[in-house]
């Protein structure tokens, strides 16, 4: 009995951090597998503007629907453009090339930034570094809204 017991516990705890279980305080992934057969097709794909844009370069076997894989790749991808579009923002505010980003070079090119300024600059030495801003945000992920 008591195995058993032990048995359902391991096996329920391990569901409950398999895949892309969500856990508190973070939503869940969208899926666009609406009929849940492991695929999505075009039509699935058409609530989702970004995917439905993507469908035939995320269809790498073109056979008219999108797996784990390709979908796996698709979200790797953007991914990757998102960041390196955020690296080129970044260097394009970064005026001084010095790797961080005063008040002034904020209010140039990223007036968001700059509107929370002091909330991104932790170590209040009047500039905010990638580090900064990428401690800010893991914080923001973790914190329960």
């Amino acid at each position: 009995m008591r195995r058993a017991l032990l048995l359902t516990m391991i096996f329920a705890t391990a569901a409950a951090y398999a895949g892309d279980a969500p856990g508190p305080g973070k939503p869940a992934r969208p899926n666009p597998d609406s009929n849940g057969d492991g695929v999505v097709t075009r039509e699935e794909a058409s609530a989702y503007p970004r995917l439905t844009a993507d469908f035939d370069s995320a269809d790498a076997n073109k056979d008219g629907q999108l797996d784990a894989a390709e979908l796996n790749a698709h979200r790797e991808r953007m991914r990757s453009e998102m960041r390196a579009r955020a690296d080129e923002r970044w260097k394009a505010a970064d005026t001084d090339g010095d790797g961080k980003l005063s008040l002034a070079e904020a209010q140039a090119s990223m007036p968001r930034m700059a509107e929370g300024f002091n909330t991104f600059d932790a170590d209040r030495d009047g500039f905010v570094s990638r580090d900064e801003m990428h401690n800010f945000r893991m914080k923001k992920k973790k914190r329960p809204d």
